[in-house]
């Protein structure tokens, strides 16, 4: 099946009335021959008969076969039944073949945007940075927060693409900050959320490089934000990556710090600038035993030599309890929600004005 056909096949709702049998038909024999290819080939690699795969290439393998299997279902059906091409899909999962057929549009469509929350000194209120958060404008179905797509994203590898656009625009926007407000904004950073697929890309730094380049951003003005599970996944990678993004002057946080698995030992040896201690934790500060663990994770960085941000601060209590313990850095509801474009712009023009 070419390329065009391929897409034309996805763009096809799979229960449209005015397509006949025979088409279907045409387009399930197209798909049979390289599905099976497709489907010898990734049990070849993932039963390593074609060379030893990493943690990370073997979980993208079963991604793709989750897909050529998924494929192959629908063309059985179409074989067996033509004219009922549904009746082996629940609404659920015909729910998520349209979403992820409708995400692989939304970069060339313009409905992925970035909000940006910001980090603050709890010291003084000085901004120091922004996180990228994205958001989904689906033309259907509203405003979609990651947590209704990212998943998604993840299992069908459509992340990988997504997150180089995360990327571009969060560099682009904060170049553009600094060029609006040339004489204040000089330090400040851009936080941008990276998953352990995109972490495990061969040229990631290479690909960052051309985007700061591309942006005019410097390269200490990117922060890149990693879960303690990507880091884990493909240790010995993502150290390797890491080590070579904290040489090109890229700051490397671990984001909701307490969540994961990561061991300690691995902690003492990764790159890293910041632990963010995850909203969960915060929110425990009122019990002995959530204090007990945001004292063990400050502790624990400050031996490790790097710095803290709570994130989820929500009341004035939180950050005078979290100042005693030794972090003086904050992210959460009570400084700002995350905002959009326009609004954040108008939080820096006011700053510019006051200082």
């Amino acid at each position: 099946m070419t390329t065009n056909q391929l897409l034309k096949f996805q763009a096809i709702e799979i229960n449209t009335p005015d397509l006949n049998d025979e088409m279907f038909l045409d387009i399930s024999h197209e798909l049979r021959t390289p599905l099976t290819v497709i489907q010898v080939a990734l049990e070849l690699l993932s039963c390593g008969k074609l060379g030893t795969l990493s943690q990370q290439e073997q979980r993208l393998v079963e991604i793709a076969a989750n897909n050529a299997e998924r494929l192959m279902k629908l063309t059985n059906a179409i074989e067996r039944q033509p004219e009922t091409q549904t009746t082996f899909l629940s609404a659920e999962e015909l729910a998520q073949l349209r979403l992820e057929r409708d995400m692989k549009l939304a970069i060339v469509h313009n409905e992925f945007k970035l909000c940006y929350q910001p980090i603050v000194s709890m010291k003084n209120g000085e901004i120091l940075g922004f996180e990228a958060l994205i958001r989904w404008q689906h033309p259907t179905l509203g405003l979609m927060f990651p947590d209704q797509f990212i998943p998604l994203a993840e299992s069908s590898g459509l992340i990988i693409e997504i997150d180089a656009w995360v990327l571009q625009e969060a560099c682009r926007q904060l170049r553009n900050w600094q060029q609006q407000f040339p004489l204040y904004f000089n330090s400040l950073t851009v936080s941008v959320n990276i998953s352990s697929q995109q972490l495990a890309v061969p040229n990631l730094v290479a690909q960052i490089k051309q985007i700061l380049q591309e942006t005019g951003l410097q390269s200490q003005n990117l922060v890149l934000e990693i879960t303690e599970t990507a880091m884990v996944e493909n240790a010995v990678t993502a150290k390797q990556t890491l080590e070579n993004l904290r040489k090109l002057g890229v700051r490397i946080y671990i984001d909701d710090f307490g969540t994961g698995y990561s061991s300690l030992s691995r902690l003492y040896e990764l790159p890293l600038d910041v632990l963010k201690i995850d909203r969960s934790f915060v929110q425990k500060l009122d019990l002995a035993s959530g204090k007990h663990v945001v004292r063990a994770i400050i502790n624990l960085a400050h031996d490790l030599g790097i710095e803290v941000i709570a994130e989820g601060v929500e009341k004035v209590e939180q950050i005078l309890k979290l100042q005693l313990l030794g972090c003086t850095k904050g992210q959460g509801y009570f400084f700002a929600q995350p905002l959009e474009n326009h609004a954040a712009t108008d939080l820096l023009f006011r700053l510019a004005v006051n200082i």
